[in-house]
């Protein structure tokens, strides 16, 4: 009878690795998903962030403005939010004003003052554990023009 248990416990003696091995990759799965979720939240603040920015520098730099690069073109407005943009590659992050009118808006181009810009920010964002996923991200800010 002594000899069916040693038996046994000579054949379960591998259990324990493999038992360790399938917990521990599930828990790495876990993790690298937060951390992965994680910077897309990151991206996204960013994203909604930068659509800020660029309707707060916008609505600065309309036509009736005094400074050099007034009004701002789609172009400068890009470099600037771009610029001012850390942690996600810029390069892919596009912005686009979109002015429009609004009652008191004399501005034949729409950017002067009491008209409205509307600055719309989007940004690809790649998972890493989803393999190729991506998640398009976009947000919209909107002010009206100061000066």
């Amino acid at each position: 009878m002594a000899s069916k248990q040693v038996r046994a416990g000579r054949f379960q003696r591998g259990q324990g690795v493999v038992e360790f091995a399938l917990a521990c990759s599930g828990l790495f799965i876990v993790l690298f998903g937060i951390v992965d979720f994680a910077r897309a939240l990151y991206a996204y603040d960013l994203v909604a962030s930068a659509a800020r920015i660029g309707t707060r520098y916008a609505i600065v730099h309309g036509s009736s403005c005094t400074l050099t690069g007034c009004p701002v073109s789609a172009t400068a407005l890009q470099s600037y939010v771009q610029g001012k943009v850390t942690g996600i590659n810029t390069s892919q992050l596009s912005v686009v004003p979109t002015y429009s009118t609004a009652s008191g808006c004399t501005d034949p181009n729409h950017q002067g003052p009491n008209c409205i810009v509307k600055v719309t920010v989007t940004y690809p964002f790649q998972f890493v554990l989803a393999f190729n996923k991506t998640w398009t991200i976009t947000s919209t800010s909107q002010m009206v023009i100061s000066q």
